[in-house]
């Protein structure tokens, strides 16, 4: 085991609470802590800091439990890299966020329990659990368990790891995918898929003008609701619902559409209300909810209703030239979470064009203010967060605890990005032998 030499002093049942959940981190990771005088820090809360956390002298202060934490795993990290204390506690953006797609390829709580682990060192604040897709469904449903992979987690994991993952302030953001991405689901409904020309179904997406078919996902969503109940926030899907650009495929939505907007409606408006509608609905179910951008606000579409102002926007791709630009999200003033898919997507087995991002190109090339497709801002203001996204396109490319070794490496980067740190790679091995033992 290795020693850290760095005393953390708790003068209240709060942070006496932080400094056992630090303490715990480590030694989970096979440290152990020994007295040192020259090395000694008080934890303290400071509201007045609000979300910021800083380092005076002998003191770690942060404006609340969770900021204190990071706070102080950070000044501990510091001395593992035999580094100079850190001068900047405090990340340019609120949430770092890891998307991990469970739908596809199963991940054992073991593993999800060591990727919290290294999310908990590089100050991360939620692990989002995409579990719902066209090829798998991978949390037990208790309500319909005929839609539920073979191979999956049981609602009674999920509670471990939400509270597992709650002892280092680190929060879930269940993520489940309507009105596309759903052939998992609907094969056992064929009645509800989406109508096409020619009297064919779209097996992957939902009939979103069945009221049957729709009150059948609302349930789907009610249920992980329920299991989900201390998260903020929600992530509905949105995407690739079907292909935009050959909306007449789909005359049905184009009809529903004339009908309700007029003979200028294009289609799209009949999907953007689903969504409208089930973003009213979540949200009475007690969450903040959040949609990704590759269907909303097209250029080639000339929308008679918008997607509702009460949504915040996973900024993922812009790979055809009809979707709207990061601006104009920032134009709506829209709330955004960077997923730039061009760095931080991790497609296994490198499918739909995408290589495997590394620590290295994160390091020399990305900014803050990048998103897809060179896209660039002024400012981060309206930028919520930044997100890792892990897809299993081609599950069987890696074991699981290869992929959460692989991206490791990917949160160090990050890390350094949102701090402004500057680090070699191999700074981080030893912290790396340790996790991953």
């Amino acid at each position: 085991m290795e020693k850290i030499k760095c005393t953390l002093l708790a003068e209240t049942k709060v942070t006496q609470e932080v400094q056992h959940r630090v303490t715990k981190l480590f030694v989970e990771l096979g440290y152990y802590f020994v007295n040192d005088q020259e090395n000694t820090f008080c934890l303290q809360i400071d509201s007045e800091l609000g979300m910021k956390a800083k380092l005076e002298s002998t003191r770690i202060l942060g404006g609340n439990p969770a900021i204190l934490f990071r706070g102080a795993v950070r000044v501990i990290l510091s001395q593992l890299m035999e580094n100079n204390w850190p001068e900047i506690l405090q990340p340019q953006l609120e949430e770092r966020i890891v998307m991990l797609d469970i739908g596809r390829k199963y991940y054992p709580l073991v593993e999800l329990k060591r990727l919290v682990r290294s999310m908990a060192l590089f100050q991360f604040t939620h692990l989002q659990l995409h579990f719902s897709e066209n090829e798998g469904f991978g949390i037990e449903s208790l309500r319909y368990p005929e839609i539920v992979s073979a191979e999956h987690l049981t609602q009674a994991e999920i509670k471990e790891l939400i509270a597992y993952a709650k002892q280092y302030y680190l929060e879930l953001i269940p993520d489940l995918d309507s009105p596309g991405h759903l052939q998992q689901v609907l094969r056992h409904y064929p009645q509800w898929q989406l109508p096409m020309k020619d009297s064919e179904r779209d097996t992957k997406a939902v009939d979103i003008l069945n009221p049957e078919a729709t009150a059948f996902i609302h349930a789907i969503y009610q249920e992980f609701a329920e299991l989900f109940y201390e998260s903020r926030y929600f992530h509905i899907g949105a995407d690739e619902f079907v292909d935009f650009d050959l909306l007449e495929n789909y005359p049905e939505l184009k009809k529903a559409a004339s009908k309700h907007f007029g003979k200028s409606a294009s289609g799209i408006e009949t999907f953007i209300s689903y969504i409208n509608d089930l973003a009213a609905y979540v949200k009475g179910l007690g969450f903040t909810v959040r949609v990704w951008n590759d269907g909303f606000y097209r250029s080639n579409r000339q929308e008679q209703v918008h997607l509702t102002q009460d949504c915040e926007i996973s900024y993922w791709t812009r790979w055809n030239q009809h979707m709207a630009p990061i601006e104009k999200y920032f134009e709506k003033n829209y709330s955004v979470i960077n997923h730039n898919d061009n760095f931080f997507y991790y497609v296994l087995g490198e499918a739909a064009g995408y290589s495997y991002p590394t620590y290295e190109k994160i390091n020399a090339e990305f900014q803050l203010t990048t998103f897809a497709n060179g896209q660039r801002v002024i400012n981060l203001t309206q930028t919520k967060g930044i997100a890792i996204s892990v897809w299993a396109d081609v599950p069987e490319a890696k074991q699981s605890r290869e992929v959460i070794n692989d991206i490791f490496w990917l949160q160090a980067a990050l890390s350094e990005k949102v701090y402004g740190d500057k680090q070699k790679k191999t700074d981080y091995q030893k912290l790396y032998d340790s996790w991953s033992a």
